[in-house]
């Protein structure tokens, strides 16, 4: 493709994707679409990415696209799909570094839990089978390309540890999320992103929805279960899309929360760029937390009985006894054998030796004063849900 050293042409990878799974090639105009160009013509900017750079970020697009034809063309494949059930799924709604990947890992030692693996949410089609979930493939295909991220930052999987086979956030199956904005220098995108309608939401998140329904098409349980920050700036639409969804909302001291969050993302910018502008993550991030809690603070008023509300050193505190209060506030059968592989991962865990992250506002170009001061209305909406965030 030409021209990449000046910026990347998203009809063009359409079609290119299109013409590699022969299918038609024309792009449609679409939502998708618009938030891909919108997204290229941030990563083309000036002095932003260098020309090396933007044809890995052009290769990342590409894979997005045919993630996206391939699933396409599933939908025709595998209509039965559409009747795949969806019933009271368990979501992880929490910003960055506030306990999720933690909850996330014990809930998913549930023998009724379904939860997506990073293999597959990398790499979707075709949908995943039981009789080769194990050895499948595509786990080697994601083994590669964590071996990039640590190349790239080896503190990346110490921040947040990541294994092919190992569950892990479902935005990386959406077609647009916050996740995007953290990956890459692209705050125009997070604009774009955040002004979208409700019904504009409704779109994404119902696709999201169909995807779940894809990867449960034959390896499924009782229910599913997944985290993402996402899950909160789809609030507006969540329980329009999931009428029957069980939240789990996650809270911390955004004075950890947000620098710690910067900090992961620091690091993922750096496989992109060995020059990364810590004062516009610390901008974008600090404005996505405050966005993300008026959002869950207005969207779900009235759905009490549906959300449970833990503070991130309730859950460090007592995990066994959170995750206890977490099935029985919300209605999911709680066994003794789910128990007994909580404390041996817990036991394991505690073990393992784990380096320290190292993180200040200050690094990002924020301050207490400006993120308390941002911060006042979630602190007090939150202190009347779980207790005080600010020890």
């Amino acid at each position: 493709m030409t021209g990449v050293e000046r910026s990347i042409d998203i009809d063009e990878l359409w079609r290119v994707a299109a013409r590699k799974l022969r299918v038609p090639t024309e792009p449609p105009q679409d939502l998708y679409l618009e938030g891909l160009r919108c997204l290229a013509s941030a990563l083309g900017s000036k002095d932003r990415y260098n020309a090396d750079a933007l044809r890995l970020l052009q290769r990342e697009l590409l894979s997005r696209i045919l993630n996206e034809l391939k699933f396409s063309g599933d939908i025709s494949n595998y209509p039965s799909l559409v009747d795949v059930t969806v019933h009271r799924p368990l979501l992880i709604a929490g910003f960055g570094r506030t306990g999720s990947t933690f909850i996330h890992n014990l809930l998913a030692l549930d023998p009724n839990a379904r939860v997506p693996l990073l293999w597959e949410l990398w790499n979707p089609s075709p949908p995943p089978r039981p009789e080769t979930w194990a050895s499948d493939p595509r786990i080697e295909i994601a083994e590669r390309r964590l071996d990039a991220f640590t190349r790239a930052d080896p503190s990346i999987r110490e921040i947040h540890p990541m294994a092919a086979g190992a569950p892990d956030e479902c935005h990386w199956m959406m077609r647009h999320s916050p996740l995007i904005p953290m990956l890459y220098q692209a705050p125009e995108y997070w604009v774009w992103l955040k002004q979208l309608s409700d019904g504009e939401l409704s779109e994404l998140y119902w696709h999201y929805r169909l995807q779940v329904q894809y990867l449960q098409l034959f390896c499924r349980r009782e229910y599913w279960v997944s985290k993402a920050t996402t899950h909160l700036h789809f609030s507006p639409v969540l329980f329009k899309v999931f009428p029957d969804a069980r939240i789990v909302r996650l809270h911390r001291d955004p004075c950890h929360a947000v620098p710690s969050l910067c900090s992961l993302v620091a690091g993922y910018r750096r496989l992109f760029s060995r020059h990364v502008d810590c004062r516009e993550i610390g901008g974008t991030l600090l404005d996505m937390f405050i966005n993300h809690m008026e959002r869950s603070m207005t969207a779900t008023a009235g759905k009490a009985d549906q959300i449970i509300d833990i503070r991130f050193e309730d859950l460090v505190a007592d995990p066994i006894g959170t995750v206890q209060r977490i099935y029985t506030q919300l209605g999911y059968p709680y066994s003794v054998p789910f128990e007994q592989k909580m404390i041996r991962y817990l036991n394991k865990e505690r073990a393992a030796a784990k380096p320290r992250h190292a993180y200040t506002l200050e690094q990002f170009h924020l301050s207490r004063e400006m993120v308390m001061e941002r911060s006042a209305e979630y602190l007090s909406w939150a202190r009347r849900r779980c207790g005080e965030l600010v020890q």
